[in-house]
């Protein structure tokens, strides 16, 4: 993400938050540090205890407590509100072979059991991702990693209101935790005719600067 969308998100989110004056002792950290450690968390799943402080980033109980108090005061939904993001979710995922196996390689049903690793990734309906399972091994069924997926989505965008997704995903506990959530689930079925839309609309990832790291060898 570029430095200038990075400050122009952490401007929009000290626009709806409500802080009050800081007190005595040491500053608040700066948003656009709170967002930049936000990011790098998302984006390579470093532990919260192995986030450290430094001159760009916060650490990761200064993001902790930003993000929880960001929840309390629905801060997250007025900002998606402001930017207008696209509330629409697509979790999909894609199999990498993997010539010379590892640990995270397994065989690939869809490549004549030839070993691979599969990515798991939701962006929204304008192609920007959201969330990412960085390696899963190729055999490992997506109904496993789709809680955990939505859930980061969610974390992100703040509201959803319809999720698309093919029939690797089908279970009915899916769509009941999309409607929780106020979302609207439009999950392929499983030994069921075609006509659900599901493939004939491509969403393609624009955010290519947020490179997926090489599959296992």
């Amino acid at each position: 993400m570029d430095f200038r969308i990075l400050d122009l998100v952490a401007t929009v989110v000290e626009c709806c938050e409500e802080r009050c004056s800081p007190g005595p002792g040491h500053l608040p950290a700066e948003t656009v540090r709170v967002l930049s450690t936000l990011r790098r968390f998302l984006r390579e799943g470093t532990p919260w205890r192995s986030l450290t402080a430094s001159a760009g980033e916060a650490s990761g109980s200064t993001l902790r407590r930003a993000l929880a108090r960001w929840a309390r005061g629905g801060v997250l939904a007025r900002v998606h509100a402001m930017l207008r993001g696209d509330p629409t979710l697509i979790l999909d995922s894609c199999s990498v072979r993997a010539k010379r196996a590892g640990e995270l390689a397994g065989p690939n049903p869809t490549d004549c059991g030839k070993k691979g690793t599969k990515y798991h990734v939701a962006v929204t309906g304008d192609g920007v991702r959201v969330a990412c399972v960085v390696a899963t091994t190729a055999n490992v069924n997506d109904t496993l990693v789709f809680e955990r997926l939505f859930l980061a989505a969610f974390a992100v965008m703040a509201r959803i209101a319809t999720v698309f997704a093919d029939k690797g995903y089908d279970a009915e506990h899916h769509r009941e935790l999309c409607r929780s959530f106020g979302a609207e689930p439009h999950i392929h079925k499983r030994r069921q005719p075609g006509g659900s839309g599901l493939g004939k609309r491509r969403w393609p990832v624009v955010n290519a600067d947020c490179t997926l790291p090489k599959p296992a060898d």
